[in-house]
């Protein structure tokens, strides 16, 4: 038993030390995954609109909107992590992920 423990308390303290690349890791891809239907938004908020105007929102959404996004939610979603004993950290991160990948074979990007 004490194996187990150890190796979740050494799991959780590599977690803990990585949270800010393992949640941008987790924002960058479910941007990625979402990415089509955020795109689709813009594309119909700005369909009525000119040409150049089109062309201007949708770089200033890729160039800026996406960004945004990361910056904004990294953080969010490592004070999430954050509030996850250290001892069960690392088991909550993997389960993250695979659930980032269930989400995106569901949504047939796998």
């Amino acid at each position: 038993m004490d194996i187990i423990n150890e190796i979740l308390i050494r799991s959780g303290n590599w977690a803990h030390s990585q949270m800010n690349n393992i949640t941008l890791a987790l924002v960058a891809t479910l941007l990625v995954i979402y990415g089509d239907q955020i795109n689709s938004f813009v594309k119909r908020f700005l369909r009525p609109y000119p040409r150049i105007i089109r062309i201007l929102g949708f770089v200033i959404m890729c160039a800026f909107g996406y960004g945004l996004l990361t910056v904004l939610l990294t953080p969010v979603f490592a004070g999430w992590f954050s509030l996850v004993s250290t001892k069960w950290l690392g088991l909550l991160v993997l389960a993250a992920f695979l659930l980032v990948g269930w989400i995106a074979e569901n949504k047939k990007q796998v």
